[in-house]
């Protein structure tokens, strides 16, 4: 039988549709690839092994979880722990009803009442968050309903279960609590995290460890009874199947469709974006495109037609807490070229900005497609003032950063920033480009901010050159290492510094209100970013504004930036000089002239007996999760020398082409504007 868990049912809210395709072979899962790497990320299997030990002392050795996958035998065993008497804790319980099938995170019988505890790594710092919307129409606020619908279907199912005892169940969510600190060193380590070669994974609890060697708890305990009343008996379910749904009616119409293998078609909508059953590889991946079926339904355009250019890719940047794919698709209009400009207009009319607005934007997107151009749009004028204001050398500067659920290092809060790497390239007036500094450390049980800011000061202060980033990250993160520093009763010595080089380069708000104060470095950096949005539109990058689309657009407008790069020149002993490649050819047609694809693979001289199997997900260090889940495993002491130094030289080559495609953006312009 295939059952309705609920990850399942969670899939339904999102889109009922998504359950046919799920469980599927013939069809693309993009969500099934990246699970060890997401797993890794959220890092919630740490703590659903970490609450267990608010339960029991040592929940290994006493048995508490109910181990196996098979359903009619979690269901047996469950069973048999339930009679047994007195207080009974039980971790992965199983409970069915019809169709429906659960497994808790942890679950206290005592007589006749059971306590159901639901584990989440989502944390909150308040006493009582706000699960209810304040204003309008009572409802759970959005970001809490994927996590409060999972227990009330968890609780709904037991229920059911249960319904001829006399039992009662009381439901609560564990948090993690952002307003505490781990009173032990290493927290995070103590639970580790492995990838089994079927894909799926599984947390290795350190041997011998014991509640009281966790210091104090980082959890939080919430009851939700009253919230999941409501949402049984009061709240309509949140799903654009059909208005006002029950509860009780949606559950049912999930456990039909999926068990049946039944499809129904949700509306399109801007949830389409996220969608995971989109074949993004058509010519070498034979699977089906459940995102394509869906298009094709609600259209009937044809393969040809819905290739053009759907509304989903519409930039939406700026557009304030409104969709504009989700009006444009409610309005009939699903095609890009089909967009008219009174469609989109904004409301207000926009205030004066240097270069293009978002608005102008927008519509130099639908222009170009809808004229069948690929010539980029480039603001040749605008980009030669902005240029005025610059020093040279130009620096170019990009983070790696992570945050996890449980800390690694006493006096830590949980998801406390921890930047472990940067990368640095300059460029000098007349073109000449060098890799000029770099940092990195993954020693487990080290704190690196401070040293991170300490060498970031010492290859920035060389001169007065501008410094560009690309987005929000670096100064967000220079800005917590500010606060970091503040609070730490244990800051070093030339905290005042540190401080003060931080304020140089960055900026903030502070305050609310009238209250607010504008803080501007008085060497802020650039954010190269904001130039892309202000003087520059590919429409080989499709709407996206991310580096690595906007890298290999700018490389597909620039015939110089294809030539240069395209020979052996970038190396250590070479023309521009590299920290980390002894020679790199970046630009060949092999890899689609994207530099990111040429990225040498890690682990090529090892087979899989030589590779723990966590490592078998970080192959290719060539993008932010993997670089933040590779330094997260680097954390883990016992990696052999070996495989670590190769993770070295993955996450230093990863992070140096970041600050190099900076460098070539601003090549392909200064190219641009030579043409001009």
């Amino acid at each position: 039988m295939r059952y309705l868990t609920k990850s399942r049912f969670k899939l339904g809210l999102e889109c009922l549709t998504k359950l046919y395709y799920t469980k599927r072979e013939d069809y693309v899962d993009q969500n099934l690839d990246n699970t060890f790497l997401q797993a890794l990320a959220e890092g919630g299997f740490q703590v659903g092994e970490l609450a267990k030990f608010h339960f029991s002392e040592d929940p290994i050795s006493e048995g508490m979880t109910v181990e196996t996958l098979d359903h009619a035998e979690a269901l047996a065993e469950t069973s048999r722990r339930l009679q047994m008497p007195g207080k009974v804790v039980v971790a992965e319980a199983a409970f069915c009803h019809k169709s429906l099938f659960v497994r808790n995170d942890v679950i206290v019988k005592y007589n006749n009442h059971i306590d159901l505890y639901e584990v989440k790594a989502k944390s909150t710092d308040e006493e009582e968050p706000d699960f209810i919307t304040k204003r309008g129409e009572s409802k759970v606020v959005s970001k809490w309903v994927p996590y409060l619908y999972d227990v009330a279907f968890q609780k709904y199912v037991m229920s059911k279960a249960l319904e001829a005892s006399d039992t009662t169940i009381s439901a609560h969510l564990m948090l993690v609590d952002k307003s505490t600190v781990a009173t032990v060193d290493a927290l995070n380590q103590k639970f580790k995290i492995y990838k089994m070669p079927e894909g799926r994974s599984r947390i290795e609890v350190q041997q011998g460890l014991k509640a009281d060697m966790l210091g104090r708890s980082i959890l939080k305990i919430i009851n939700v009874d009253d919230v999941i009343e409501r949402i049984w008996h009061e709240f309509p379910v949140p799903t654009d199947f059909k208005g006002q749904m029950s509860f009780g009616d949606f559950v049912e119409l999930c456990a039909d469709i999926y068990s049946n293998e039944k499809r129904v078609w949700a509306p399109l909508g801007k949830k389409c974006k996220e969608c995971q059953f989109i074949n993004t590889n058509p010519e070498s991946d034979a699977r089906k495109s459940g995102f394509a079926e869906c298009w094709k339904q609600k259209t009937n355009y044809s393969d040809g037609l819905l290739k053009t250019g759907l509304v989903t890719e519409l930039w939406g940047g700026f557009t304030g807490g409104k969709s504009l794919v989700q009006e444009l698709i409610e309005q009939g209009k699903y095609l890009l070229k089909d967009v008219n400009e009174a469609d989109i207009a904004p409301k207000k009319k926009p205030k004066d900005v240097v270069g293009l607005s978002y608005h102008q934007r927008r519509m130099e997107q639908i222009t170009r497609l809808r004229e069948g151009t690929n010539e980029s749009y480039f603001d040749t004028q605008g980009f030669q003032e902005e240029m005025k204001h610059w020093v040279y050398p130009l620096h170019m500067i990009d983070f790696e950063t992570t945050m996890t659920a449980l800390p690694f290092h006493a006096g830590r809060h949980p998801y406390e920033g921890i930047a472990f790497q940067f990368s640095h390239h300059t460029m000098e007036e007349d073109g000449t480009v060098r890799h000029a500094g770099q940092f990195l450390s993954f020693e487990p049980g080290k704190f690196p901010n401070y040293d991170f800011v300490r060498e970031l000061k010492s290859q920035l202060v060389q001169d007065n050159g501008s410094i560009f980033r690309y987005h929000s990250h670096e100064n967000t993160y220079l800005n917590t290492i500010f606060e970091q520093l503040e609070r730490d009763p244990n800051a070093p010595q030339d905290k005042s510094a540190l401080h003060a080089f931080i304020r140089t380069i960055t900026s903030s708000k502070e305050g609310e209100g009238k209250e607010e104060i504008q803080h501007q470095g008085d060497r802020c950096m650039i954010d190269l970013y904001k130039l892309v949005l202000q003087y520059y539109y590919p429409p080989y990058a499709k709407g996206s504004n991310s580096i690595k689309k906007i890298l290999p657009a700018i490389i597909h407008d620039s015939e110089y930036l294809r030539t240069k790069y395209s020979k052996p020149i970038y190396g250590k002993e070479k023309e521009i000089q590299s920290l980390n490649f002894d020679e790199q050819i970046w630009i060949d047609e092999e890899h689609g002239y994207d530099p990111y694809k040429t990225l040498p693979k890690l682990f090529e001289d090892y087979d899989d007996e030589q590779l723990d199997w966590m490592l078998a997900g970080l192959e290719d260090v060539n993008e932010g999760g993997a670089a933040m889940t590779a330094y997260d495993y680097l954390q883990f002491s016992e990696v052999p020398e070996d495989q670590r130094e190769e993770l070295r030289k993955g996450l230093l080559r990863y992070c140096e082409l970041d600050t190099l495609a900076m460098i070539m953006i601003i090549e392909g312009w200064r190219d641009f504007m030579s043409r001009s």
